[in-house]
């Protein structure tokens, strides 16, 4: 952005008369309740400044406060940092003579390196002992040019008093925002500084321009494979009016328009369609349901890539109206509680059931326990490995469901290979045994998938372990009753290891459940699995406190956030009405990240 805002607009003070105005208004909007401020009422002063101050306020941020907290464990070493270093040496000797030192942050605005050349007031800034780790965000230390630079994602300086911090008001603070040409992503912010009354209006477009120095050595740091990933993802760009996403291994790169409909919960499955299409040269098309609740028709095209790699640009092309998959009408989700209950009803009625739900969320458990409770022995048969040998698949499957001694389990309904699907359809209908399938909602929807789910009469969702908090220790007790089967170690769970695993998110539901329960078996030497016996993410802050009501509800509100927007930080921070340096810091904080 310009220094100014338009002609006859507020400008940056540069004057002690425009500082001492601004500071005026500042104190009247910290006097205020922060929910009442309105840039408009303070038209000398920039409308982007007096929404920052807003923005503080709410933070909590002290403009009394002189330290500058540290975020800790911090990794400095990163591909920006290790890239920009001879830029910022170069700059350390060039801005010797202006009595000025740059800061280059991480894109959680955390400084990753300094350059702080040989001036007279070069001790002071070094007193502060500004070591990598330390945050200029917004919402820690108040307005500021890097705070502003990475909140507003654009160019943004910050003169004497428009800084909220009183220690800061001497000082001319920057902030460039630095994308990565390769992947356009935001990777950091390049800020220069200096006392007020050095600056000029010619420093921020040179930090502008060292910024962009950065970001062409990020290009050019790039290897040949990627180079050509990039070249073909371009090419596609002005090939396609359709949405284009680039995959590979290690990369996923979104065209503006594919934005709109590609968030980052849909990197996997998109890296999994590429892995899947074996480098063919012709590629392959596919239908899926995005996270966004977009249906997408994915043509991939290859790209060629050194052994070992895989590569492809995917066109997506929108199917024009979403229609519900044939079957049975889709109603209220029941509750947790009322699963087993529906499924027992639904068994005892003779029809087979098809469990659907995320992955890993405890649909086979589930499957298990009511099959068992029901007919005792259960035979199950996974429809991933009919691929492997088909006849001898489809022949133990057959015996099955016409052996009324035993339940069926069929477990990955709708990954049986096409050339099975009529037969597995008609197997399932007519079982003379309870039938039980499960199936991941990953919006595959083709017809040989929807001639799978049309043989199971009813179909019922296991919610995923985050909306199951009131029967997680009922279900912990039962998974290790369950390890114990194995060997005839019995083992409990100690309260504050239950309180720390409840707090948890569980993205990958009952599945790392059962990792997390065994690994800290295996650990435990006694009867009792304690807090020191869980993974590190579950130790972390307080020994073995549980969240607060209030952090639990907070917690579960940025959870949902991210579900509903399919991981865009920025629509995180839109919906809840927070900063996206407070997204960043709380995703940290509660470990969503």
């Amino acid at each position: 952005m310009t220094e100014g805002v338009g002609p006859g607009g507020p400008q940056v003070p540069r004057t002690a008369a425009e500082w001492e105005r601004v500071r005026e208004a500042k104190h009247d909007v910290l006097s205020r309740d922060p929910f009442t401020v309105r840039p408009a009422d303070h038209p000398g002063v920039r409308p982007e400044v007096v929404a920052s101050w807003r923005r503080s306020l709410l933070a909590g941020v002290d403009p009394n406060a002189t330290r500058f907290p540290v975020d800790d464990p911090f990794e400095p070493r990163t591909r920006l940092a290790s890239v920009a270093q001879p830029i910022m040496n170069r700059l350390k000797d060039q801005i010797s003579d202006l009595s000025s030192w740059g800061f280059l942050v991480d894109r959680g605005c955390r400084l990753l390196t300094a350059a702080v050349g040989d001036f007279p007031q070069a001790e002071r800034v070094l007193r502060k002992d500004l070591r990598p780790g330390t945050c200029f965000a917004e919402d820690v230390i108040g307005t500021n040019g890097l705070g502003c630079a990475h909140e507003l994602q654009q160019a943004f300086l910050i003169s004497g008093t428009e800084h909220f911090r009183t220690d800061s008001e001497v000082l001319t603070t920057t902030g460039v925002v630095i994308r990565d040409p390769f992947t356009r992503r935001y990777v950091g912010t390049l800020g220069v500084h200096c006392r007020r009354e050095y600056a000029s209006a010619a420093v921020l477009p040179l930090v502008v321009e060292i910024g962009r120095s950065i970001e062409a050595q990020l290009l050019a740091s790039r290897s040949d494979g990627e180079r050509e990933f990039l070249d073909a993802f371009l090419a596609a760009q002005r090939r396609f009016r359709s949405p284009v996403v680039a995959v590979s291994r290690r990369l996923c790169v979104v065209s503006t328009r594919a934005r709109e409909i590609v968030h980052e919960a849909d990197e996997d499955l998109l890296r999994r369609i590429v892995a899947e299409s074996g480098g063919a040269p012709s590629g392959r098309t596919v239908r899926r349901r995005l996270s966004s609740g977009a249906t997408v028709t994915v043509r991939v095209l290859p790209v060629e890539q050194p052994r070992g790699e895989f590569a492809a640009v995917l066109v997506l092309e929108p199917v024009a109206a979403d229609r519900p998959a044939p079957g049975p009408a889709a109603g209220p989700e029941p509750a947790p509680a009322d699963l087993p209950t529906l499924l027992d009803r639904a068994l005892g009625a003779g029809r087979p059931v098809l469990l659907t739900g995320e992955q890993g969320s405890g649909k086979r458990y589930r499957a298990r326990e009511v099959l068992r409770a029901g007919a005792g022995n259960v035979v199950e048969v996974d429809g991933a490995l009919a691929l492997l040998a088909p006849e001898t698949w489809l022949r133990r499957l057959r015996d099955a469901v016409q052996d009324q001694r035993a339940a069926v389990l069929l477990a990955h309904a709708t990954e049986i290979p096409p050339s099975l699907t009529a037969t597995v359809a008609s197997l399932v209908a007519g079982a003379r045994t309870p039938v039980v399938g499960t199936t991941a909602d990953d919006g595959g929807e083709d017809g040989t998938v929807l001639a799978v789910r049309e043989s199971f009469p009813v179909i019922l969702t296991v919610p995923p372990l985050r909306d199951r908090r009131g029967e997680f220790p009922e279900l912990c007790r039962s998974i290790l009753a369950d390890l114990a089967e194995a060997d005839g170690r019995a083992v409990t769970l100690a309260p504050r290891a239950l309180a720390a695993l409840l707090a948890g998110d569980w993205p990958g539901n009952v599945r790392q459940l059962l990792q997390v329960l065994a690994s800290a078996r295996i650990r435990a030497d006694g009867p009792e699995i304690g807090l020191h016996h869980l993974p590190a993410r579950f130790r972390g802050g307080a020994p073995g406190r549980p969240l607060g009501e209030m952090e639990r509800v907070e917690r579960q509100a940025l959870a949902a956030a991210l579900r509903e927007t399919g991981g865009n930080r920025n629509a995180v921070a839109d919906r809840l009405g927070i900063s996206r340096a407070t997204v960043y810091r709380k995703l940290k904080r509660y470990e969503l990240h």
